[in-house]
């Protein structure tokens, strides 16, 4: 199908944090899907690093970077996604300062974030949270980001379903960084296998 997505065990209609994996940006009928994934829901969705935050460490592990300048360079690589799904989807709303409360954001019409610019400006106490290690990756900046504006919902968009019905068994597979469980620990977090033939959105932690 070009736009369903279903919503099992997910019932909440509270604003939700859709961390959008940097790989799903070249499935051909993401627009459809991200319509779909919004439809009657207030979202603000936050871009992977993808291909290009694995460049970054590829050069970090070549070129000896500094964790501060590796860490930097991985989040604006999720800027740059956030950039490239905004020039590729239409439909799409920019959310660069967050100045509206999540209960103000449009209702079926998906804010995107830029990570780099919101957390080296209106968001930079926000940064100072985020550790500086390639433990923390764009799941946890998500989860971080989410409780910073005061959302409590978070749906991790992945090309695979999860490993395992937990979160700790999604953090020791490899499927979210180490730190995740621990920044997610309060907030309702979902899974959706955006590469599935009817994508569903199913929930692992309550």
């Amino acid at each position: 199908m070009a736009g369903v997505v279903e919503f099992r065990e997910w019932d909440s209609p509270q604003p939700t944090v859709l961390k959008l994996g940097g790989s799903l940006l070249d499935i051909w009928n993401l627009g459809n899907l991200l319509r779909a994934f919004c439809r009657g829901r207030r979202v603000l969705v936050v871009t992977g690093g993808g291909a290009a935050a694995d460049t970054v460490r590829r050069l970090d592990l070549c070129c000896g970077l500094r964790s501060d300048q590796s860490h930097w360079m991985a989040i604006q690589a999720m800027s740059f996604n956030a950039g490239l799904l905004m020039r590729t989807v239409s439909g799409l709303c920019a959310s660069d300062g967050l100045e509206q409360s999540p209960g103000l954001w449009p209702e079926g019409r998906p804010l995107v974030l830029d990570p780099a610019r919101w957390l080296l400006g209106g968001g930079r106490s926000v940064a100072a949270r985020i550790p500086t290690s390639w433990d923390a990756t764009s799941d946890s900046i998500a989860a971080i980001v989410a409780g910073a504006i005061g959302v409590d919902s978070v749906i991790l968009g992945k090309s695979c379903d999860p490993c395992g019905t937990g979160i700790a068994d999604l953090a020791a597979g490899g499927q979210v960084d180490v730190y995740f469980p621990s920044f997610s620990r309060a907030m309702k977090i979902g899974w959706c296998n955006f590469r599935a033939a009817v994508p569903s959105a199913v929930c692992l932690q309550r």
